[in-house]
């Protein structure tokens, strides 16, 4: 096998018969791609990245050898794998970081084989692997306190927060994004770009909660932080996000410039990925301002840009509030298969917030084609499950929802729990568990109607509600 890394790049090459010049494509020129055939170039890590995906080989092939190479191939190895890290490639990162871990124990580079562990950790939590990250990250901890090294440990409480995130424990999230960004704070040189992801992050979880004005303080927080640092990918999130807060509260004007000045530097970026996401959030306001067609097709451009990139968790999203447009348009067997393949999804990846927001589109579903007894046991079903992990907003809407389907069925003892429990979510208390209907007593007995007063309008019937999700983000930031 051939030792430099010019003559694996010309090997490779005439391996698969391809010019220099057709190796080069529009993005480099045949003159380049011969300098460094010959030894007189050395290419930057997403040159090497490049020429690896249009020679069909892994990063590693090119770089990883003899001695003298070794150390520049552990290097290349986690530059490329935090790259596909910060675009959701979870796969590509997790080999890379997998390689580069093997490259680093050999070395002894303690450094290398700390953010080795810590990245493997992140892409696994981004494949849904918690069990696998939690091993991951713990080893890399291990490694981060005996180097002393307040970088790694904060990219540790990262990895953690992200963890909780994704199993809907956001408390928990919260505090790791905060004592993450604590430890950046601390750091002799604080890495901007790092802290900038952990106020995002921890505006996402404020914002799943239902917290969306506090959520709105860490996103111009963390707008501030990054900024000076040029990372476009983490601040077109930002933008996202603060587009998100801006429609949340009616003002449609200050979101679309959000979503659009995210969308211009996704564009600008070429990156598929986030620009999946900035359509899909401008889909969501477009159902909101009843612009359904061209919602529909916002969520149809993010689908095929995220089955483009093998983005699973993005697609259960994005097809759950496909179905809630169909719905509002009366295309109700469109709305249920969008449904279905988003349950799918959810259940091979252990998504059980998303999966809850799938079962509460579906109680919507069923109320307006008056199948009352399914509404109600999808609204219980979600209920249940968006209380447990601290989802207020949904919660809120979704107890509200049933509380009025039972007042339309003269049902108002048994629709009282549901009000109530509605109205302490939205002030942030905390309420009695609910008695499934199927196991309360006769309807003949009187209940309680503490918290209900004001909270419905028995004249009122239940619609098809699109409701005003916290959910716009697709995921967290690694």
């Amino acid at each position: 096998m051939p030792s430099s890394l010019g003559e694996r790049i010309r090997a490779r090459r005439q391996e698969l018969g391809l010019t220099q010049a057709a190796v080069a494509g529009d993005r480099l020129s045949k003159g380049f791609i011969s300098l460094i055939e010959m030894g007189r170039a050395k290419p930057s890590i997403e040159t090497l990245r490049l020429l690896a995906k249009r020679l069909q080989k892994p990063i590693g092939y090119f770089v990883e050898g003899d001695t003298t190479l070794s150390r520049k191939a552990l290097h290349a190895k986690l530059a490329s794998a935090w790259i596909s890290l910060k675009r959701a490639e979870f796969t590509q990162a997790a080999e890379l970081f997998a390689e580069s871990r093997k490259i680093a124990k050999h070395h002894k580079d303690v450094s290398a084989e700390a953010d080795s562990y810590i990245g493997l950790a992140s892409a696994l939590a981004g494949l849904r692997q918690f069990d696998a990250a939690q091993r991951n990250v713990r080893r890399g901890k291990e490694l981060a306190e005996a180097a002393q090294s307040s970088h790694h440990l904060a990219r540790v409480s990262q990895v953690l927060g992200l963890v909780e995130y994704y199993r809907g424990n956001l408390t928990a999230a919260r505090e790791h994004f905060l004592e993450g960004y604590h430890c950046v704070q601390k750091s002799t040189n604080p890495d901007l770009s790092l802290a900038g992801s952990m106020l995002l992050n921890l505006g996402n979880a404020f914002r799943e909660s239902g917290d969306v004005a506090e959520a709105t303080k860490w996103y111009r927080e963390a707008l501030k932080t990054l900024e000076p640092t040029h990372d476009l990918p983490r601040i077109g999130l930002v933008h996202v996000q603060l587009g998100t807060a801006q429609r949340q509260r009616g003002n449609y004007d200050g979101a679309l410039a959000h979503f659009t000045r995210a969308e211009h530097i996704f564009e600008l970026l070429e990156d598929i990925s986030l620009l999946a996401q900035a359509r899909n959030s401008i889909g969501i306001m477009l159902v909101e301002q009843g612009e359904i067609e061209e919602a529909i097709t916002h969520f149809k451009s993010s689908l095929s840009m995220k089955e483009r990139v093998g983005d699973d968790p993005g697609r259960a999203r994005t097809l759950t509030e496909l179905a809630r447009a169909f719905a509002a348009k009366g295309l109700f067997a469109d709305a249920q298969r969008a449904l279905a393949e988003s349950e799918r999804l959810t259940q091979k990846l252990g998504d059980v917030t998303e999966h809850a927001r799938v079962q509460l589109a579906r109680a919507r579903i069923h109320v307006a084609l008056h199948r009352n007894p399914d509404a109600i046991r999808q609204y219980e079903t979600s209920i249940a499950v968006l209380e447990k992990l601290g989802l207020r907003a949904d919660l809120v809407h979704a107890c509200n929802e049933l509380g009025e389907l039972l007042i339309q069925q003269k049902r108002p003892s048994e629709a009282a729990p549901y009000l109530s429990k509605a109205l302490h979510a939205l002030r942030g208390e905390t309420h009695a568990p609910i008695m499934p209907l199927e196991r309360m007593p006769p309807r003949g007995r009187k209940a309680r109607r503490s918290g209900s007063r004001g909270a419905h309008h028995p004249g009122r019937a239940p619609r098809l509600q699109i409701e005003t999700r916290s959910a716009t983000g697709d995921r967290a930031v690694p």
